[in-house]
């Protein structure tokens, strides 16, 4: 496994087995693909895998991290109780970012203990192989998308100067709007914007979502794409290659799983 690299995937509660049901056969290419990732992790697992999540409380504008000790969820919310999920933070990599001067301005601690969904379901297929490795959550909500994308050649530096592997895994959905369908409507954004976000992961082209129109990017109704964008920072300046492993729509949600490795 490479030092460090950046995965791309989705977090509909829905692909978890216990919450889908017979729906997950509706998302067999998203939950291959994401079973092919944990199973890579499995094989050489990483030291911490950092995580950023648009769900994750904290301010629009900054990146927040988790620096309590321990970090737990549940999928509570969504009805399943006994689905519950602990692990240890990497407080010397949390203190590592929150005290790099090039990063001060971007970011905030969060005093939380919390996981919600957005990093749940990733971790869901991992513990399902056997992996379970330090963390470190990342808030990625909204803001400006330089900074985001900024922060990440920022992490990427701070952990190619680190010993060990690590792995930046962008957490989010794209479009809600690609088809008609229960509390939704179709916006010709939706699948539009998908489309730019599968061609930027394959190409590691970030530039194709720094682009984007403001406008554009409301009316495609997108969650992931801050998160995306720190996925990029972290592997720039680096000889790098795209690959995107699976996108569905299935419920009108687009569903990517990418990844960035060094060439």
């Amino acid at each position: 496994m490479e030092d460090v690299f950046s995965l791309f995937v989705p977090h509909p509660p829905i692909i978890v087995e216990k919450i889908g049901g017979s729906h997950i056969h509706e998302v067999k290419s998203t939950r291959e693909s994401l079973f092919r990732l944990a199973r890579e992790l499995s094989a050489e697992p990483p030291d911490t895998l950092v995580i950023s999540s648009p769900h994750t409380s904290g301010s629009p504008g900054y990146i927040g991290v988790l620096t309590e000790p321990h970090l737990s969820g549940s999928f509570g919310e969504f009805g399943y109780h006994s689905l519950t999920y602990a692990y240890e933070n990497d407080n010397e990599l949390v203190d590592e970012i929150l005290q790099s001067a090039d990063s001060a301005s971007t970011v905030e601690p969060l005093a939380q203990s919390r996981l919600d969904h957005g990093v749940l379901v990733f971790m869901d297929f991992l513990a399902r192989e056997g992996c379970r490795p330090k963390l470190v959550v990342v808030s990625a909500i909204w803001g400006e998308r330089n900074a985001f994308w900024e922060f990440g050649k920022k992490l990427g530096g701070i952990l190619r100067g680190r010993e060990g592997r690590y792995v930046y895994v962008a957490s989010g959905d794209l479009s809600h709007c690609t088809k008609d369908g229960p509390g939704r409507s179709f916006h010709k954004e939706g699948p539009e914007f998908d489309r730019k976000v599968v061609e930027a992961v394959r190409e590691n082209n970030p530039q194709l979502l720094m682009e984007l129109d403001e406008d554009f990017i409301h009316r495609a109704q997108q969650c992931g794409l801050f998160s995306f964008l720190i996925g990029f920072g972290v592997m720039d300046g680096v000889p790098a290659k795209g690959e995107v492993y699976s996108y569905e729509d299935t419920f009108g949600v687009g569903y990517l799983v990418g990844a960035i490795r060094p060439a």
